[in-house]
């Protein structure tokens, strides 16, 4: 609540129903709407300081790259987009330990083993879980973005990365 009174919080879904939750139990102070699957906000340009976005791009495959400008699109010079993604380390992770995901990676491991990949997604549309070899993200987000630090299981087995818009 004290971050609210600083300033505007949002948050966005595809699911109509946790929006609805999140009206019904968090706003006021905070502010929610339903977006879709197509790479749109009803934001200004460079409105935000600050955007997170928690286990999105593990299931974007298809538009990421779109998405991704679309977040910068809203983000403020310099402003901060902290984004997860399954990448090596949550690969390591999840064939190293017992996870629901980890028997559908492996029943995928002729994607990722013994090769080099730069992206990978297993099944489609929300349900999909995307892939990525940390050095292809980040030099895919060249010259948008900086990456400002990578950290691995930051969020569950999902690496977390900061990035900078540029």
């Amino acid at each position: 609540k004290d971050v609210a009174e600083q300033g505007e919080v949002w948050g966005t879904d595809i699911s109509a129903e946790h929006i609805y939750w999140c009206k019904q139990q968090l706003s006021p102070p905070f502010h929610f709407l339903i977006t879709t699957t197509t790479p749109h906000l009803p934001f200004a340009d460079n409105y935000f300081d600050l955007i997170y976005a928690g286990s999105v791009f593990t299931h974007i495959d298809d538009l990421a790259d779109t998405w991704l400008l679309e977040l910068r699109r809203i983000l403020k010079p310099g402003g901060r987009l902290y984004v997860t993604i399954h990448d090596n380390d949550t690969i390591r992770i999840l064939t190293e330990e017992d996870h629901d995901l980890s028997k559908t990676l492996m029943c995928h491991r002729d994607f990722f083993q013994d090769r080099d990949y730069g992206m990978f997604t297993i099944g489609r549309f929300m349900r999909s879980q995307v892939f990525y070899d940390a050095e292809y993200f980040a030099r895919n987000l060249k010259p948008f973005f900086e990456v400002l630090s990578s950290t691995p299981a930051a969020y569950g087995f999902q690496t977390g990365v900061l990035l900078r818009k540029l």
